[in-house]
């Protein structure tokens, strides 16, 4: 499963809490409780509930990683500093000057960072967002091709949810349509595709990229169940190669809802920041 860079998941868990982290430090430096009729959420002036509201809406823009959240995030930098200096010298003198100036400059610091030019290169070049790419899973299955001028059998040796390549030694023709026959487990997967582009001659393997094409809701659902299959293995997508032995006999019928999908995200997420670390 790709993964968005570690740096851009922990900004963005930053400013989704940083509402609550503002509120508790409110609470402190001016010793108010945080409910009740003297608490601090009785205090706050409609400005502080346009920042505070402002916090989680930056983060989706810096986790969905486009151009409007880079900017956003920057006008947004900007105007929390000036907003800090403004309550500093007009609206609560209880706050010290070290306390904005440590603040200014953690504000500064997260956005020298997005200045840098491999950070927010992602922000305006799409290709450049390597974990926006359908993950591809190298796994040899037997696959028969169908095209005009007959059956021919090969083997596929990767698959994501939008295409194959198979190590097809016949001449096929690139823009054509084939028919496939993939089999994985005793369940046969028909699909249509196109064959979008014929390896070179610096590749390890011969043959042809096909992407998958006006596929049947149950033919979606056979390769996504494959995908998910392939991906709860944890080996390293486009480079590990999967034996085909070790996909669940009945990865066909398995329960892959959404709450299984996001709870396996979350586990597979943590694990991953944990062994960056």
């Amino acid at each position: 499963m790709k993964k968005r860079p570690l740096s851009i998941v922990i900004i963005t868990i930053v400013y989704f809490l940083e509402p609550i982290g503002n509120l508790m430090q409110a609470t402190f430096i001016n010793d108010l409780p945080f409910f009740g009729e003297y608490g601090i959420l009785s205090r706050l002036l409609w400005t502080d509930w346009v920042i505070l509201g402002l916090f989680p809406v930056v983060a989706v823009g810096i986790y969905k990683v486009r151009k409007w959240g880079w900017y956003l995030f920057i006008c947004f930098s900007a105007m929390l500093i000036s907003y800090n200096l403004f309550v500093y010298y007009f609206l609560n003198p209880n706050y010290y000057f070290e306390t904005i100036l440590f603040f200014i400059l953690i504000i500064t610091g997260i956005s020298a960072f997005f200045f840098r030019k491999h950070v927010y290169a992602p922000y305006f070049n799409p290709r450049l967002r390597w974990w926006e790419t359908a993950a591809r899973y190298r796994v040899i299955l037997d696959t028969t091709i169908l095209t005009s001028d007959g059956a021919k059998e090969c083997k596929v040796l990767d698959i994501s949810d939008t295409g194959c390549f198979v190590n097809d030694n016949e001449e096929l023709t690139e823009a054509n349509h084939v028919w496939l026959r993939i089999n994985c487990k005793e369940v046969e997967i028909n699909c249509f595709g196109k064959v979008v582009r014929k390896s070179g001659p610096k590749e390890k393997y011969a043959g042809y990229g096909i992407m998958f094409q006006d596929m049947p809701k149950e033919t979606k659902k056979k390769i996504r169940h494959l995908i998910w299959s392939l991906e709860r293995l944890e080996y390293e997508d486009r480079k590990d190669v999967i034996p085909a032995s070790e996909i669940p006999k009945d990865f066909y019928e398995r329960n892959y809802n959404l709450l299984n999908q996001t709870v396996f995200r979350i586990r597979s997420s943590l694990k991953h920041a944990f062994n960056f670390a």
